[in-house]
């Protein structure tokens, strides 16, 4: 997938650029979203509470 990324960047092929941007976002948002997630279900002192913040 680098070296496709590669040739597309020298070849200016916008199209798979803008979807290798758009697939490594979508990602990034879902590999944060698990590791969020996670914290709530391993830590104990962590809380999925939808009023959050302080002195709440």
């Amino acid at each position: 997938m680098g070296s496709a990324l590669i040739s597309a960047i020298s070849g200016r092929d916008l199209p798979v650029i803008g979807a290798y941007v758009m697939i490594a976002g979508l990602l990034f948002i879902v590999v944060n979203l698990i590791t969020d997630l996670s914290y709530a279900f391993l830590d104990p002192r962590v809380r999925l509470d939808a009023a959050g913040g302080r002195g709440s």
